[in-house]
């Protein structure tokens, strides 16, 4: 999964690393050679930020439910 990461990072224009990219109102992983058709939220106080809840229920998503 980490290794996912990096490679997607690898990817991204340096403007858009560490920003969250959406798509309307919702969080996306983008695709990278279609960055133009989302909107970058570089955050603020009290603007979106997903729990970590969120984020997991992200995580199973994509990568399925761990081995034990």
């Amino acid at each position: 999964m980490i290794e996912d990461a990096e490679n997607f990072i690898a990817k991204l224009p340096s403007d858009a690393v560490g920003v969250i990219i959406m798509d309307g109102e919702k969080p996306v992983q983008p695709d990278v050679n279609a960055l133009d058709k989302y909107r970058r939220n570089p955050g603020a106080p009290a603007s979106f930020r997903p729990s970590s809840l969120d984020i997991a229920h992200a995580m199973l998503e994509s990568y399925g439910e761990p081995k034990p």
